[in-house]
């Protein structure tokens, strides 16, 4: 049952909440905020190769934003200035590190050594844990600049400019040139305002929901989930040419032109197979137009992950894997609440059954699936 729990607590990152008590006019949780630094650290990812000559491990970087608060699902998210306090903040390192630990133990062992680096040692000493740190406060400065913009916020608004001039003398300059380029207010800014306000697109609508989603939430599942998959294919059972740089970025980017578009429903999608044309190629070409603005270092791989996110490559398809399964799990959890999800439920598990014979869709069905569903029904 460990894979399984190790699946629930991902699930778990969205109820999570940042910011509460300060009275947002915009909720956020863990794994919308893990979803826009994994995706901010692409695009830094890009930076220091590009314009730094610096060739990092963008896999690993990436990784880590995107796990690097797991342990919230047990801690919370613990005020910065609380962590930084001098009576409590050795003991709140201690604790964060053993609870990482823990969920790194949920795994299978092949798994663990990836999963302690990604969750573990996300932060650590290291040029990539630093950057994952500055990655961090560069994600809480666009959240505090939404919010004093559209709230007037005095609060917010002090936190904007004290994370601004905190990544402006940055000791990355990926990082400095980054602030410098969303100061612009051109394409890249535009780029990161859609992937911030990715968790204004709700999905399910119309269905009544006792969880709610929406495509940030929806982008860092996918994610997580397409991780596992490609390193449990990898590790045990000897997939080596799985690119998880590549897998991460398609996932992580597969739904951002609903930014523009909206979540149409699936159903409407793939009515007939010239709709479904159609709304491939309407999509693709909302892509493209929100690339065209960005400087030319991001044009070629930004292609590859949001234009061709679900090609016919393997990464691709494991992406479309995860997205499947995401899928599956929503009804699995809604079901018992709302007759029409069992029918859901039931559909997209015959589809995944028909279709794919994957390594890590077996995994899925015969140990993930069952464990998810014992928990649910115990509940």
């Amino acid at each position: 049952m460990k894979n399984g729990k190790f699946t629930s607590l991902i699930l778990q990152m969205q109820y999570v909440s940042r910011w509460n008590e300060y009275g947002p006019r915009f909720k956020d949780n863990s794994a919308s905020h893990s979803f826009r630094c994994a995706t901010i650290a692409i695009f830094v990812g890009i930076i220091e190769e590009k314009l730094f000559n610096n060739p990092l491990n963008k896999g690993q970087l990436v990784a880590r934003a995107l796990l690097h608060d797991m342990n919230e699902t047990v801690t919370g998210s613990i005020k910065h200035i609380t962590k930084k306090d001098p009576h409590v903040a050795n003991h709140i390192q201690r604790l964060e590190r053993e609870v990482s630990e823990q969920i790194v133990s949920y795994l299978s062992k092949s798994l663990q050594p990836f999963f302690f680096d990604y969750i573990v040692n996300a932060e650590d000493d290291s040029y990539i844990g630093q950057l994952i740190m500055h990655i961090d406060s560069f994600d809480a400065m666009l959240f505090c600049l939404r919010e004093f913009t559209s709230d007037s916020n005095p609060y917010f608004k002090k936190q904007y400019e004290h994370f601004h001039n905190q990544l402006l003398h940055s000791d990355f300059q990926s990082i400095v040139w980054l602030v410098r380029e969303f100061e612009k207010k051109e394409g890249l800014y535009e780029l990161l305002s859609h992937i911030l306000n990715l968790d204004k697109v709700e999905r399910w609508i119309g269905n009544f929901n006792l969880i709610p989603d929406n495509d940030a939430t929806h982008s860092f599942r996918v994610a997580a989930l397409s991780l596992f998959n490609g390193i449990l294919e990898s590790e045990r059972f000897g997939n080596k040419h799985i690119d998880t740089y590549r897998l991460l970025g398609k996932s992580l980017m597969h739904d951002l032109v609903e930014g523009i578009t909206g979540d149409v429903a699936s159903p409407i999608k793939k009515s007939s197979n010239e709709v479904r044309k159609a709304f491939e190629k309407y999509e693709k070409e909302v892509a493209k137009s929100m690339l065209v603005k960005l400087p030319s270092i991001f044009h070629d791989e930004l292609i590859d992950f949001m234009v061709n996110s679900k090609d016919n490559s393997y990464e691709g398809q494991l992406v479309e894997i995860s997205d499947k399964i995401d899928a599956l799990i929503k009804s699995n959890l809604e079901m018992r609440n709302n007759p029409l999800y069992g029918e859901r439920y039931y559909q997209q598990l015959t589809i995944i059954q028909r279709n794919y014979e994957n390594p890590c869709v077996i995994f899925f069905l015969a140990y993930i699936l069952h464990d998810l569903s014992y928990t649910n029904f115990l509940r």
